[in-house]
């Protein structure tokens, strides 16, 4: 089976995406450009213009896969092809934070993973390696007062708001 991965082919959810999709057996990816979206004989009925529109306004960040003709985002590729028991959670922040996406696995009100596109690299590993295993209310507790800068937020925060 092939699909078409619309996005950044180094990009964190990208990577996650390819990783899932070949534990699941799909091997041919291939990448195409936001185009494909427009040519797509379906795109009225699957939503791709609604996604491709998500597309640009996330600077280009949130992956959208093609597979036999029918679009999905990030969040259901990865409820489609992950385990069935983690619902993934994907938004943009506030404007003010320099991550772009948030993304956050989620199992019985547990955290299992969280990746960030943008912003400080280093920084979203810690914030995912941190939260591993920790329930939601906990990751409230402890990232819901955090700023960064004068900023009034931060990514952590951000986080926590969404949660």
């Amino acid at each position: 089976m092939a699909v078409e991965i619309l996005g950044n082919q180094n990009g964190k959810l990208e990577q996650r995406l390819v990783k899932q999709l070949k534990g699941s057996g799909i091997n041919r990816i291939t990448w195409v450009s936001p185009e494909i979206l427009e040519v797509h004989d379906d795109w009225r009925k699957d939503e791709s213009v609604v996604w491709r529109i998500q597309y640009e306004y996330y600077n280009q960040i949130l992956p959208i896969v093609c597979l036999h003709t029918y679009f999905y985002n990030f969040a259901q590729t990865m409820e489609k092809y992950g385990p069935q028991d983690i619902k993934w959670k994907v938004w943009a922040p506030s404007p003010a934070v320099c991550s772009k996406v948030i993304a956050v696995a989620i199992k019985d009100d547990v955290i299992w993973e969280v990746l960030f596109s943008g912003g400080c690299d280093g920084n979203s590993k810690c914030i995912d390696r941190l939260l591993f295993g920790i329930s939601i209310q906990t990751a409230k507790y402890l990232l819901g007062d955090i700023t960064c800068g004068d900023k009034g937020t931060s990514c952590g925060r951000e986080l926590a708001r969404r949660l």
